[in-house]
């Protein structure tokens, strides 16, 4: 017996099954089968004999619904590698290049840029340099998924299969019989299988301790798109709820088994579908290599009947419809017409407002008092206007008039007041008259306290970015008082300060970094301020928290940073010289080029920070704890380095010359070609660090012995256990005195001549 006598005997089975549930639906509902392998030649008549079905060739031997699982872990395995796969490629080559030159190519900035705001990473995270490998491997990436996606819609569309589904031996159908087509295709793929289960992974993400982890949101992601291919298993004809969705269902190929259907998009009409005789028209769409899905329902039903809209129906819902449309008409013209009239009224007591602020013959009170009601107006020419008047006058008291009314528009008076701060500060400096410099530093004064209050108020309703860059909000004095900017214990983390003058500022406890809208700290959306090339000359920001802040080429002299937050902070070609920074932290902290002359660093955190070719000349770092940090060509002559944790830093050319090490840990890092000529190394551990090419020349490394004695040296016993030069690596180390050798031989370490001493 062949396969469509086994379909047509499952279906009179069926059939005769149906018949005993459609007594109470009138339908019938038949079931489908998957011809598609048979030939799609068009027969000459609808009886299609048997000999044109060709044979099936034997398909793999899994079960049928292990067949659709593992059809479904290859279609994931091959959508996650295309990302996976080249994302780690390309990141692996980028962080083992030492210089990664290529910029992003304008697509994977893009791309970047939105995946870091979906996924909540932080923009440090994102590089802006890689490799050319890389670029192209990132580029795949973002490509290759989605050509996968198109050809997988297509194929399912098309043909309904993938590839994995093909090899294993199960197709996609309409419940109809017919091809899925783009439609239903979107639904399944897009909507049902995959954009639905991601969707509500990453809300429960978001709502959930996982976030910001990405290994938490991939495995909430697995589970709930594994989970919805499995919802097929507790219903009779196993169809998943993306099938359900798309009113789509997976059949069997290999043995042509039926798969009972129903669907709520059938596509036959009942009308049509009743004058056919059921086992012709199965062998015909068999023919065409399609699934047949008939659902039968008597023509003329009574419940259609029933169903018809009744012309005074029709006249009712209608007239409640116009009715209704009336009452909206009346309600918008009634809230048009008051709004004309307060826009009037509006504009009646600006004018009249106007007109008393500036009637020459007008007392001063009563001009005062048209400039405070001004103040408390909603219109934007009220901002600009005030802050004109306050370019004009002198009156001290007429200043603090403006400055009540301007602080009362809010934030609406910041652009035009930048404008005039910029403008009186550069007049200012180019002013040579007295009095003149008078007049200017005290309007300039006013601005700078009504954007002081302004800020105060913009910081406690978390509003967007403040942008208060190239500013003058420095000290300034007069002969009616002097203008501090005082901000302590401030969130300022939503201000931008590129190139503002700050000098003198107090800002202690500021806080210049904290979480955006997630609550989550070194996400994207982070509130992070920006003090590039910002002038903060003897400012006090003790105890500020400055983590992540941007700090390039700023000004930080003589600025007191005594136990602020600087982690991760980028201060590069920063000028830290005199600065204070007892116990600051600034672990990770990217202070290339720096300038730290003079500074003091006591117990200060550099863990892991990055001051390649910075100026540490005659720096206080006693007991700062540098493990790890990269300090490669540093200039650090004469340095306070006593008792400091350097281990593991890396000191490549390094000019230590002259530095006080006395007790400083020095074990594991890397010195090669360092210069410590003069350095006092008393009681240093070096044990692991690389020695090459150091040059010790004058290096003190033991207490002299006295006034009477000069020796380099003094008399010392012979090899103690427990000596911090134990088995350290003096090969390779330049301009070794004999006194020095002799002393390194008998505390243990290692040398040639030492070998030579000994053999002797």
């Amino acid at each position: 017996m062949d396969i469509r006598q086994n379909y047509l005997l499952y279906t009179d089975i069926n059939l005769a099954h149906d018949r005993n549930n459609s007594a109470k639906t009138g339908s019938i509902e038949l079931p489908v089968l998957d011809m598609s392998a048979f030939s799609r030649r068009k027969p000459h008549h609808p009886d299609v004999p048997s000999t044109d079905l060709p044979n099936r060739s034997p398909g793999p031997s899994v079960p049928t619904l292990g067949r659709r699982l593992l059809a479904w872990s290859l279609e994931v395995s091959i959508l996650v590698g295309s990302v996976a796969g080249p994302l780690y490629l390309g990141g692996q080559l980028n962080q083992n290049s030492e210089a990664p030159t290529a910029t992003l190519t304008p697509v994977l900035k893009v791309a970047q840029t939105a995946t870091a705001r979906v996924l909540g990473l932080s923009p440090r995270s994102l590089p802006e340099k890689v490799t050319p490998t890389t670029n192209i491997l990132w580029s795949v990436a973002l490509g290759l998924p989605l050509a996968l996606a198109v050809a997988h819609l297509y194929g399912i569309s098309r043909h309904g299969r993938s590839w994995p589904k093909r090899w294993l031996g199960v197709q996609v159908l309409a419940v109809n019989g017919k091809l899925p087509g783009w439609r239903r295709s979107l639904l399944r793929e897009g909507l049902g299988k995959w954009g639905g289960p991601i969707a509500v992974a990453y809300g429960v993400w978001q709502i959930s301790g996982g976030f910001p982890t990405l290994a938490i949101l991939g495995g909430l992601g697995l589970l709930s798109i594994l989970g919805e291919s499995l919802t097929g298993l507790g219903n009779r004809p196993r169809r998943s709820w993306h099938d359900w969705i798309a009113g789509t269902c997976v059949v069997d190929q290999q043995t042509g088994a039926i798969i009972r259907l129903s669907s709520l998009w059938e596509e036959a009409s009942p009308h049509t579908t009743a004058n056919y005789d059921n086992s012709q028209a199965l062998v015909w769409q068999a023919a065409y290599g399609g699934l047949t899905s008939v659902v039968l329902d008597p023509v003329g039903s009574e419940w259609n009947r029933h169903q018809r809209i009744q012309p005074s129906g029709l006249g009712l819902g209608l007239g409640v419809l116009l009715l209704l449309g009336g009452l909206a008409g009346v309600g918008c013209y009634h809230l048009y017409s008051t709004t004309v009239a307060a826009d009037a009224d509006a504009e009646k007591l600006y004018v009249n407002l106007l007109a008393t602020l500036t009637h020459p013959e007008i007392d001063a009170a009563s001009r005062q008092t048209a400039a405070l009601a001004l103040g408390n107006l909603t219109d934007d020419r009220v901002a600009p206007l005030l802050v004109d008047l306050l370019a004009q006058t002198e009156n001290p008291q007429w200043l603090d008039t403006l400055q009540q009314a301007l602080i009362a528009q809010g934030p609406d008076a910041i652009p035009p007041l930048r404008r005039l701060n910029q403008s009186l500060a550069a007049d200012r400096s180019s002013q040579n008259s007295s009095a003149r410099h008078h007049v200017l530093t005290m309007r300039l004064q006013t601005v700078n306290r009504i954007l002081v209050r302004l800020v105060l108020l913009q910081a406690s309703d978390h509003d967007p970015m403040l942008d208060l860059s190239r500013l003058h909000l420095g000290y300034l004095s007069s002969h009616q008082g002097q203008f501090t900017l005082s901000l302590k214990n401030q969130d300022l983390s939503g201000i931008q300060w590129q190139g503002t003058i700050l000098n003198s500022a107090q800002l202690q406890g500021a806080t210049f970094f904290s979480a955006g809208r997630d609550g989550h700290l070194d996400t994207y959306d982070d509130r992070i301020a920006d003090l590039s090339g910002a002038d903060l000359t003897n400012a006090n920001l003790t105890n500020a928290d400055l983590s992540l802040s941007r700090l390039v080429g700023s000004s930080l002299l003589n600025t007191v940073l005594n136990r602020a937050n600087l982690t991760l902070a980028d201060l590069t070609r920063a000028n830290l010289e005199n600065a204070q920074l007892i116990q600051a932290n600034l672990s990770q902290a990217h202070l290339v080029e720096a300038r730290l002359s003079n500074a003091d660093l006591t117990a200060a955190q550099l863990l892991g920070a990055n001051l390649e070719n910075a100026r540490l000349s005659e720096i206080n770092a006693a007991s700062a704890q540098m493990i790890g940090a990269l300090m490669q060509g540093i200039s650090a002559k004469s340095a306070n380095l006593m008792d400091t944790d350097l281990s593991g830093a890396m000191l490549e050319n390094a000019d230590l010359a002259g530095g006080y090490l006395k007790g400083a840990n020095l074990s594991n890092a890397n010195l090669q070609n360092a210069n410590l000529r003069n350095a006092d190394l008393r009681d240093v551990t070096l044990q692991g660090a690389n020695l090459n090419g150091v040059n010790f020349a004058g290096a003190i490394l033991t207490e002299p012995s006295g006034a009477a004695n000069q020796d380099f040296v003094r008399a010392l016993p012979g090899f103690l256990a427990g000596n911090k030069l134990t088995g350290v690596d003096f090969t390779g180390a330049q301009n070794l005195e004999p006194e020095q050798l002799n002393f390194i031989c008998t505390r243990g370490g290692i040398h040639p001549t030492c070998d030579l001493s000994r053999s002797e």
